[in-house]
């Protein structure tokens, strides 16, 4: 995500007219993409990008959430869904479909990246909830394809790249890789880097 700053005048209270401050604005599709100088007015620059990534984080978790099914398969519930609380529960049995559709994923891509057998994903028809660590691997799968998705701007961009074989993974899919989270991590800051430049 890249946030850009625009020098606009004076933020702190008493500084002078030639003392420049700053107001940032979200180089991606973010809800906030842009926030006033008055915001501002006062805090210093480590409080201001705390409070921009806090929230970009929300809403990262927010496309998490979404992208395993969101209120269809969580429930339409009152509150907002505790991510951490839902996989130490066992994510809703829904989500393991939802993520398997949206990747395309084969049976033996489902082996791999789950590391369950086709015999006992057949078993989870008759469960409510998977296990906590399957949870845990289905979240990593969601939240590769989130960031892909937010990245490339679209869903078919995204799953397009996480099977596209890249000289940047020795030859490898993006996909491949996330079967870990050393994998996902290395997919992951690939896509940083596609979104501005940096390593995260």
């Amino acid at each position: 995500m890249l946030f850009e700053f625009h020098f606009i005048g004076p933020l702190r209270p008493g500084a002078p007219t030639n003392d420049p401050g700053f107001q940032a604005s979200s180089g991606c599709r973010q809800p906030f993409s842009r926030l006033p100088a008055a915001h501002f007015r006062g805090m210093p620059i480590g409080t201001i990008m705390y409070a921009i990534l806090a929230q970009w984080k929300l809403s990262m978790q927010t496309d998490i959430i979404n992208a395993l099914g969101g209120r269809q398969v969580f429930g339409p519930g009152s509150g907002p869904i505790d991510l951490l609380e839902e996989v130490e529960r066992g994510l809703p049995t829904k989500s393991y479909s939802v993520i398997a559709k949206a990747l395309e994923l084969t049976p033996e891509e489902e082996d791999r990246l789950l590391q369950v057998s086709l015999r006992t994903r057949a078993r989870w028809k008759q469960r409510i909830r998977l296990d906590p660590a399957i949870s845990d691997r289905l979240v990593r799968l969601a939240r590769i394809l989130a960031l892909a998705e937010n990245v490339l701007e679209s869903h078919e961009n995204a799953v397009a790249w996480l099977r596209e074989p890249s000289d940047a993974f020795s030859g490898r899919t993006p996909l491949e890789l996330v079967t870990t989270d050393i994998g996902a991590e290395k997919v992951t800051n690939m896509l940083y880097q596609m979104e501005y430049g940096i390593y995260a």
